[in-house]
């Protein structure tokens, strides 16, 4: 995946102002401050630079996430015109939403100046004009409907009575589809299917990935997630070390419909199918749990399979 290049480009401008081994080091403290966070609501980007930085080096991976996890909850398709991204940082929900959706108008909440600042110029570059507040999530109240509300990689850093009130605003504001993306970790897993249980419970329906809202048939040491790829740029190689021309983000995501709009998929791809001669292996969560599928060639399904990766829906009848 490639990011639009209005951000590429600006990434690169804001990048300018300062030396390259200055943005390394932001960098690395960046890193070493989100390996290390307490979970407790402490501010982690603060400056300017700092959220250039960030821009940079996590802004790519985040909006490549996004962009997959509204793609399969989706399809890539659907007529969601507003939009609210709660705990929006620079710009990486809205500016994934768009692309796909064409938004025609956005709030984008978020607490740090900086942050905030920087999600500016890139909607400048984009010729972009969203609604910006600068509000904790805590203290935001939305007054209004959206067709799409997202947060992303921010339930995680509550605490369980915050977290829920959140979501209790930001189901009441969602007016279609809601989508809570978090990292792909076996911690961040257990809580997607705490926050999945929590608004099943609501009356949100659950339409992805999960093929149903009951309880998750994965067994306790293991965990769903899924991952994307993300082109890096010559200076975000520098800045994180690497020299791969891209880089893979796991995530995990959870997708609510509030209107009927949407409907879960028959089976999700848990797994990359396993290609043989003949023959496709999918590793599939069903609403009775999870199978093993071998399609061969000729099978109803097999064409649909070569096409599929993890994450992905499989609407053959899992009957036939």
């Amino acid at each position: 995946m490639q990011l639009p290049v209005f951000i590429r480009e600006t990434a690169e401008k804001l990048a300018a102002d300062y030396r390259p081994t200055e943005l390394k080091k932001i960098s690395a403290a960046i890193s070493d401050a989100y390996l290390n966070n307490k979970r407790d609501g402490s501010r982690l980007i603060s400056s300017y630079v700092q959220a250039t930085v960030y821009s940079l080096v996590r802004m790519p991976a985040t909006f490549a996430a996004i962009f997959s996890a509204l793609e399969s909850a989706t399809g890539g398709e659907g007529n969601f015109q507003s939009m609210l991204d709660a705990g929006a940082g620079t710009g990486a929900a809205y500016f994934a939403a768009s692309e796909l959706f064409g938004i025609t108008s956005a709030t984008l909440v978020e607490r740090e100046n900086s942050m905030l600042s920087v999600a500016k110029e890139f909607c400048k570059a984009g010729d972009l004009s969203p609604e910006f507040v600068k509000s904790d999530l805590s203290s935001f109240v939305p007054d209004r409907k959206y067709d799409l509300v997202t947060a992303s990689y921010a339930t995680n850093e509550m605490d369980k009575v915050s977290r829920e009130q959140l979501l209790d605003k930001l189901l009441s504001a969602t007016g279609k589809l809601l989508l809570i993306v978090e990292p792909g970790t076996p911690d961040a897993f257990a809580l997607q299917k705490e926050i999945r249980q929590y608004m099943t419970k609501k009356g949100a329906t659950l339409v992805a990935p999960c093929p149903c809202d009951a309880k998750c048939p994965l067994p306790e040491n293991d965990w769903c997630h899924f991952s994307c790829r993300v082109e890096r740029s010559r200076l975000h190689k520098f800045l994180k070390g690497g020299d791969a021309p891209y880089e893979d983000e796991k995530f995990t995501y959870s997708a609510f419909c509030t209107d009927g709009s949407l409907s879960p998929c028959k089976a999700r791809v848990l797994r990359h199918p396993v290609t043989e001669k003949g023959r496709i292996t999918l590793s599939v969560c069903t609403g009775d749990g999870t199978d093993e599928l071998v399609l061969r060639k000729g099978d109803d399904g097999y064409k649909q399979a070569r096409k599929l990766g993890a994450g992905d829906a499989f609407d053959r009848s899992l009957d036939a």
